[in-house]
C-alpha cells in the first residue's frame, strides 16, 4: 500500500496508548495509528450514511 507522511501532534496519554497497544499487538506505533484511523473512518462513514 502506498504512504504518505503526515505529522499528528497528540496528548501524550494518547502516545502512551498507543504505545501501549503496538506492544501488546508486536506492531509499530505508525500500523496502530493507521488502523485505528482506518476503523474510525468506517465508523463515522456508516453511522453518516445510516
Amino acid at each position: 500500500m502506498p504512504t504518505e507522511q503526515m505529522t499528528i501532534y497528540v496528548p501524550p496519554r494518547v502516545k502512551q496508548e498507543i504505545k501501549q497497544l503496538a506492544t501488546a499487538k508486536e506492531q509499530s506505533m505508525n500500523m496502530v495509528v493507521v488502523e485505528a484511523l482506518e476503523l474510525a473512518i468506517a465508523a463515522w462513514t456508516a453511522q453518516n450514511s445510516a
